[in-house]
């Protein structure tokens, strides 16, 4: 069909980039009159065989309507219209920000048992919703169409995307083109034209193996432009052998017993989803899944590890042991000055206690880093903490909520108490100043006491085993009491990256995923003048969603036109002139 350029308005929204042709859609990032992304597929009706209409309406769009699932893909909006006097039909879904699964294990990933499940489960409550509630099954279950999504606060959800051959029962006539399925995901009786419930369960079992072992199951050797008629054949073929595990794959006996009965070619000996579901959750408690060294997923603070509702007058916050394997200041692009300084004046005091003893030298209490929105002040201060090897607790302002009458007191007095208790610790206090305004400020009334106990915490804390850092866009903001000696002794600026820094973290956000030959980073340095680091992270992650679902590497193409349509985060709107010209 017709590609549309970028910037063609169109309806609520306006085309912001391409991103794939299909057989018979394109797709492309669009945005509405706010600046807010989401996807919209274009359908060309004209050429759709009518299989795929329900009363003249796109059968996905159909789909998509009826379906209300976290953990699958959210409907928006559609419509129809035509362009150059063909017919066409858009499905508008959310934007998701994330990774494909396909494309982290394309990095070389394998999963843990315990990762495995976390991604398994939320996937088969979906899967349990679409087979008993809809009647509806998947039918293209891939890690292609898992999206592991991080929201801001670093939460993973997988989420299942692409509805276009989702559709009840299949015997006989298939009602959706098969030329684009993976054969290596399909059950037996899918490659020869049969889909139900049971078909999916077995597309499962083929991605949990994939998960743990970095291949798919029964994995031979076959062509991209190979015919689907010779794909299955050869597929076919490999499944007569037996199951093996390759050397160093994940293997976990009960997670191969799952496996071995998804895999059952008899779909009949294959457990349906909700038993599988319940199944596998049983005595599971939901750990970290880490996409990215640099950008570790944080768990749920409003959940216990029990996934009970806290009381609310508990500190739910949970330490996270720093692990081998983490980067720490390896991991941060530039600010080497700083991380020198830190590494003398503080991690060293506080690592060799025997020494700091004989000397006599006294740790500071904390630090405070301060500067522009998404400059990194929180990441620096994660990779801190795993310099030093110290246990690092990251806390919100919702985390000390309470409704309680000094309910927050208490909340601060065991946070402090439980990172005593888990000495050495660091706290990481984001947004400081939402913690400790200015007394006397319009935003600090009702709350001195909260602040009064802060200033009390924060006393010599260092001497206690912890570590207090703060970050801040608003550094005026915060009491004054509380930058004083004794409390935060050191306070750093994080200016928006310079132009070494930046070439590293395009370096850094790039490793491991598959870029083309032409990636320059010395022009994209210059090119991203004046984004901050959450930009640059942004940027590459767009571009590698972008890749992924054409199927291709990362190229300087994709990363420019990025940047040529995400502007820095840190320049200033203009704002309209009404009356005047321009």
């Amino acid at each position: 069909m017709t590609r549309l350029p970028d910037n063609t308005p169109f309806g609520d929204y306006t085309i912001h980039r391409f991103i794939k042709a299909g057989l018979y859609n394109d797709s492309y990032i669009v945005k509405n009159a706010e600046g807010v992304p989401f996807f919209m597929k274009f359908y060309d009706t004209g050429r759709m065989p009518d299989k795929m209409l329900v009363d003249g309406t796109v059968e996905e769009i159909v789909q998509c309507r009826g379906i209300a699932h976290p953990g699958i893909i959210r409907y928006v909006a559609d419509g129809s219209g035509k362009i150059n006097g063909r017919d066409f039909q858009y499905l508008v879904t959310y934007f998701f920000n994330g990774k494909l699964l396909s494309e982290v294990l394309r990095e070389g990933r394998k999963f843990t048992a315990s990762e495995a499940k976390a991604i398994l489960i939320p996937i088969l409550d979906a899967l349990a919703y679409l087979n008993e509630e809809l009647d509806l099954n998947h039918n293209d279950l891939t890690p292609r169409n898992i999206l592991l999504e991080t929201s801001s606060n670093g939460i993973v959800t997988p989420i299942i995307i692409d509805l276009g051959h989702t559709h009840d029962d299949v015997s006989g006539a298939v009602p959706f083109p098969m030329e684009d399925l993976n054969p290596f995901f399909l059950a037996p009786e899918a490659l020869m034209g049969t889909f139900n419930e049971k078909s999916d369960i077995f597309s499962l079992g083929a991605i949990l193996f994939n998960m743990l072992t970095g291949q798919e199951p029964w994995h031979c050797n076959i062509g991209a432009h190979d015919s689907f008629y010779s794909k299955k054949i050869s597929v076919g073929r490999a499944r007569q052998n037996a199951l093996e595990y390759p050397k160093g794959a994940n293997y976990d006996p009960e997670l191969a017993a799952v496996i071995d009965a998804c895999l059952n070619f008899d779909p009949a000996k294959r457990p349906d989803a909700s038993v599988l579901l319940k199944t596998l959750s049983e005595d599971f408690t939901p750990g970290e899944i880490t996409l990215r060294e640099d950008s570790a997923p944080r768990p749920d603070p409003a959940q216990t590890p029990d996934n009970q509702q806290p009381r609310e007058d508990q500190v739910v916050l949970k330490a996270r042991q720093n692990r081998s394997g983490k980067g720490g200041f390896a991991d941060v692009a530039g600010m080497n000055e700083l991380k020198e300084e830190l590494l003398k004046r503080v991690i060293w005091v506080l690592q060799d206690k025997e020494k700091a003893a004989k000397y006599r030298l006294l740790p500071p209490n904390g630090m405070l880093l301060y500067g522009p929105p998404g400059c990194g002040k929180t990441f620096f201060a994660k990779k801190f903490a795993e310099e030093s090897g110290f246990n690092y607790y990251l806390v919100n302002g919702s985390d000390l909520g309470s409704t309680y009458i000094h309910g927050t007191q208490g909340k601060i007095a065991d946070l402090f108490k439980k990172a005593e208790e888990n000495a050495p610790s660091v706290i990481c206090f984001d947004e400081f100043d939402s913690f400790v305004p200015a007394r006397g400020s319009d935003s600090a009334r009702n709350r001195a006491e909260e602040v009064n106990e802060f200033l009390s915490q924060l006393n010599n804390c260092a001497e206690r085993g912890v570590f207090v850092i703060g970050t801040t866009n608003r550094i005026d903001m915060i009491d004054p009491a509380v930058l004083r000696k004794g409390r935060m002794d050191l306070k750093y600026e994080i200016p928006a990256p310079d132009a070494e820094t930046r070439r590293a973290m395009f370096a850094i956000h790039l490793k491991g995923r598959p870029i083309a030959d032409d990636v320059d980073l010395n022009r994209l340095a210059l090119l991203s003048d004046g984004y901050a680091s959450s930009d640059i992270a942004f940027i590459v992650n767009e571009s590698a969603m972008v890749a992924a679902l054409a199927d291709e590497c990362i190229s300087q193409r994709i990363l420019e036109e990025s940047l040529r349509c995400n502007p820095s985060s840190l320049a200033a709107p203009k704002r309209p002139r009404i009356g005047f010209d321009n």
